[in-house]
């Protein structure tokens, strides 16, 4: 199936985006949602802190009716109640002397009639002992000193709204409860009544947009304490910080996987081009030799009737060659699917390399035309290497200097402290900068178009890193003027 990067390309970027945007609005609602929960929650402090001001103040200011005496009732409270203290005393006195003074209870209407605002009084009610047994204690110091309203079986407690507001009390009330949700505010505080402003407290000078009605049973009528307020992005930032990261971390989970995906197809169609342009390298590279030990078979039995001997050792010295030819693109190609499995051992000996470069070259040098030098500065180079794979790694990197070099090929050999060192060189110029990585990669060949002049497989060098790494040495590419390649292996 032919694969259209393209298509693929716009479906990701077009998933990308989706998840992009989705994300970005999932965090705008966040957003919004939790602006209005910092909305509610200052609206609940507010309303908290007002409400815990008036009952504060309301323990300042109330008076309590109070007796120790058990049978005292509600309406005896309520009598003393309408008697103010002077009142009381005289009638305490009067009514102790009602027994030998016939005018006492005349004497006490009196009293109560004269006093101003006090209501009718049923005075043969009121008993001297109830009287005497309640008192009237006002404020929370006065309960204080008694011992608490829970020692008196009997009373009643009024408490007193106070009109003036003490500002800096409610403040500290508020910040408690602002400290208390986390909640960090610019602010001010304005009072209210009937619409008009009577005052403000802690006036910002900075524009305040926000602003609370609060909701108490407090204030009276056309009277209110407004709260306009402000709060940093911060505030929100923190707030929502845990759900923007994961919402960050999530979407480049997915976007990665998506341009991972990407790549993961873009190298599978790679792999794809470069496995059928070696099976069609591969099947040209068969297809002589084939072709040519047919002929001379086809020679040996149409052509050659007479049964001429010199005739036959030549056809069959050229089907030998070519069955030659045959036996190491198979080994070739046997030793390439055994590079990486653990069944591959190397015999490693003691060699002497610069004979083994020898050797190569002379094997190279009698099917080209090119010249070939070799530099080294001693006849005897000792390594423990195996033979077999490094004599075939070094001579895959001469091979590809010969066929897509230029005329002079150049090998170098010396050894330092703790590493040898091979160079293959050649004058050509015929790998890109942009390739000198891809060239090592299994099946991996120069693009040349539609021109196959020069026949390969793309596994030389593969063959070559692989070999070399497995003896633990490096080979790498450079090019320059000339075209470079540097094998380095450990003495040890």
């Amino acid at each position: 199936m032919k694969i259209n990067l393209k298509r693929i390309f716009a479906v990701i970027s077009l998933l990308v985006l989706a998840t992009i945007c989705l994300q970005v609005y999932w965090n705008y609602k966040n957003y919004l949602s939790n602006k209005e929960r910092i909305k509610n929650e200052v609206q609940i402090a507010y309303d908290k802190a007002i409400e815990t001001y008036f009952d504060e103040d309301s323990k300042e200011n109330f008076i309590s009716i109070v007796s120790k005496d058990s049978t005292t009732k509600v309406e005896d409270l309520i009598h003393v109640i309408k008697l103010d203290s002077k009142l009381r005393k005289q009638f305490i006195k009067l009514k102790k002397t009602d027994a030998i003074n016939a005018n006492a209870p005349n004497k006490i209407k009196k009293l109560v009639k004269n006093q101003k605002n006090t209501h009718p009084i049923n005075i043969k009610a009121v008993k001297v002992e109830e009287i005497s047994s309640i008192q009237i204690l006002k404020g929370k110091k006065a309960i204080d000193s008694i011992g608490g309203l829970e020692n008196f079986p009997s009373k009643i407690t009024m408490s007193f709204k106070n009109d003036s507001i003490k500002y800096k009390m409610l403040d500290s009330i508020f910040k408690v409860e602002l400290d208390r949700k986390n909640i960090a505010l610019n602010y001010e505080i304005k009072h209210l009544k009937n619409d008009t402003l009577i005052y403000t407290y802690l006036k910002s000078k900075a524009k305040l947009p926000l602003q609370i009605v609060p909701n108490s049973v407090y204030f009276k009528n056309e009277e209110t304490l407004n709260l306009n307020y402000d709060y940093s992005n911060s505030l929100l930032i923190k707030r929502i910080g845990n759900e923007l990261l994961l919402s960050l971390l999530f979407s480049l989970a997915i976007i990665g996987c998506l341009f991972f995906l990407l790549y993961i197809i873009k190298k599978q169609k790679k792999i794809d081009e470069i496995k059928n342009d070696f099976i069609n390298n591969i099947t040209h590279e068969f297809k002589t030799p084939i072709t040519t030990i047919a002929t001379a078979l086809e020679g040996m039995s149409i052509f050659n009737p007479e049964n001429n001997l010199e005739k036959n050792k030549k056809y069959i010295a050229i089907s030998f060659n070519q069955l030659y030819k045959l036996e190491n693109m198979v080994e070739k190609i046997l030793e390439t699917a055994t590079l990486n499995s653990k069944e591959l051992q190397l015999n490693l000996e003691n060699i002497n390399l610069i004979v083994l470069i020898k050797s190569i070259i002379e094997k190279h040098q009698d099917i080209s035309k090119k010249q070939i030098t070799f530099e080294f500065e001693k006849e005897e180079l000792y390594i423990r290497a195996d033979s077999f794979y490094l004599e075939n790694a070094i001579s895959n990197l001469i091979d590809n200097a010969i066929k897509y070099g230029g005329n002079n090929v150049q090998i170098n050999c010396f050894q330092t402290d703790k590493t040898t060192i091979i160079k293959v060189k050649d004058n050509g110029n015929s790998i890109l900068k942009s390739q000198e990585k891809l060239i090592f990669e299994k099946f991996y060949r120069i693009p040349k178009g539609n021109i196959h002049n020069i026949k390969g497989h793309g596994i030389g060098l593969y063959f070559a890193k692989t070999i070399v790494e497995k003896h633990f040495g490096t080979i790498e590419l450079t090019i320059t003027n000339k075209t470079i390649f540097k094998i380095t292996l450990p003495n040890d």
